[in-house]
């Protein structure tokens, strides 16, 4: 080990960035599937889907989103400043 190190010290300062991020990348590897959590996902899907096409939800566009957030940011400071 303390050989490659050495011969990494040879490198120029970038060549080494770019070989720890290959190191860090080569072990960062996604985990495998859990199927409990898999599940726990797909049912949830499920149910969003269910209270969209059930009716239960209203979707609402980017836009009307940002606009309702955006008055309730403006309600709240109202009531933390009065």
């Amino acid at each position: 080990m303390a050989e490659l190190i050495e011969k990494a010290r040879e490198l120029t300062p970038a060549d080494r960035v770019k070989l720890a991020h290959e190191i860090l990348d080569s072990v960062d590897e996604p985990d495998a599937p859990d199927p409990v959590i898999d599940a726990a996902w797909q049912a949830e899907f499920r149910r969003r889907i269910d209270d969209i096409e059930s009716g239960r939800v209203r979707l609402v566009d980017g836009r009307e989103t940002m606009s309702i957030a955006r008055a309730r940011i403006a309600e709240r400071r109202a009531q933390q400043s009065a």
